[in-house]
């Protein structure tokens, strides 16, 4: 299938690793010209040399994007190397572990609002323009399923008060930009094989092994598929929602989770 993405500019923020840096292959893979941006430099020089090494072009930028004058300067570096980024994966992480009684101070509260919700602010005001300008736009966020519908066995009670925001925010700037070609969407994920959900299970699940994480998914998390997700399918989804012929998907909320949500709308 051809996405009609080839020679498009698109920026990945935390494309080095995880679901990021798969979602940065799958783009490079279509023809799209890659920028990475992430704080480590290291970790996204090697994702950059991967991709180059798979035949992708692809470009790095390091940068805190949660800080708006960072994210200014990645996305002028992105529109010096490549052109305006009109391809735009963004996402962010905060993790303050806790359930209600633990949390007695807001401070993690207003650092949670920041990192989630205020980072992607930033982020859409420094790409907007240049989408707007060319009439075309494609803006994923790739979020949490959690946002939708808190899971009280993962005790993480700041997340669930402040994701929600993050999806308010994109759902009503994809009501405004609409009409100029632009689409924003966020994918949901839920249990994903990333770096991060592999050490929870591990460390304390108790679940280190496939077959205990298989037994968990399906005994505990009561994932329907029985078995974590794969951040290639998370990838996947998101490369559609960057393609042409998704022009007339937008603010929308897409779960990718195995069937764990239940809820039929």
């Amino acid at each position: 299938m051809d996405f009609g993405i080839e020679d498009r500019v698109a920026l990945v923020v935390g494309g080095s690793r995880g679901m990021g840096f798969e979602v940065a292959k799958m783009l490079a893979a279509e023809g799209s010209r890659v920028a990475i941006a992430a704080r480590t430099a290291a970790d996204v020089e090697a994702a950059v040399d991967r991709i180059r090494r798979q035949g992708g072009t692809a470009f790095g930028v390091t940068a805190d994007c949660s800080d708006r004058d960072e994210v200014g300067r990645a996305v002028e570096l992105v529109r010096r190397e490549f052109g305006p980024p009109l391809i735009v994966i963004g996402q962010a992480k905060y993790q303050r572990p806790g359930d209600f009684a633990d949390i007695t101070d807001a401070a993690p509260l207003r650092e949670s609002f920041e990192a989630y919700t205020v980072s992607q602010f930033y982020l859409l005001h420094a790409v907007l323009p240049g989408m707007r300008e060319a009439g075309w736009g494609r803006f994923v966020h790739i979020g949490s399923a959690t946002a939708k519908e808190p899971t009280g066995s993962i005790h993480h009670v700041v997340a669930n008060a402040t994701r929600p925001a993050t999806v308010g925010l994109l759902k009503t700037v994809a009501d405004e930009y609409a009409r100029f070609g632009i689409t924003i969407n966020t994918v949901a994920p839920g249990w994903i094989e990333t770096e991060s959900a592999i050490q929870y299970l591990d460390a304390v699940v108790g679940a280190g092994s496939e077959s205990e994480r298989r037994e968990f998914m399906l005994t505990k998390a009561r994932v329907p598929a029985g078995r974590i997700g794969r951040p290639a399918e998370i990838a996947s989804l998101v490369t559609y929602l960057c393609s042409a012929d998704a022009g007339y998907v937008n603010g929308n909320w897409i779960e990718v989770d195995g069937g764990l949500h239940r809820s039929a709308f």
